[in-house]
């Protein structure tokens, strides 16, 4: 699955069926959803998840917990690459099966669903 940041925060995604799939959405209403939506992290935590991924000094991996349409959550890894003639951070997102959940640089809710039974 592929998205694109731009430095203002704006997430676009490249692949709308891919994360539509993935997320449980139709794609027409996952367009237009930002990331803080479908991150559901409270304003300071969704913040800090932004300023990660913009952080061109730092690209290692991110994983970040996304919620579905059904409410459930999935992780994702977030492979980043930088693009200074666009402007914008190219991210690959790979889902993590649960039962290989590693506190990489996890938000929160990642992290506690790596921890969880």
């Amino acid at each position: 699955m592929l998205a694109r940041v731009r430095p203002s925060g704006v997430f676009e995604l490249l692949t709308a069926a891919a994360w539509a799939r993935a997320l449980g959405y139709p794609p027409e209403e996952l367009s237009g959803k930002s990331l803080r939506e479908l991150v559901q992290l409270e304003t300071p935590a969704a913040g800090e998840l932004i300023a990660a991924l913009l952080d061109e000094k730092d690209a290692q991996p991110l994983d970040v917990t996304l919620r579905c349409k059904d409410e459930r959550r999935k992780c994702f890894r977030f492979h980043r690459r930088f693009d200074p003639y666009e402007e914008a951070i190219f991210v690959v997102a790979d889902e993590l099966p649960e039962d290989r959940l590693e506190p990489l640089n996890a938000t929160p809710s990642c992290a506690a669903s790596a921890q969880a039974p």
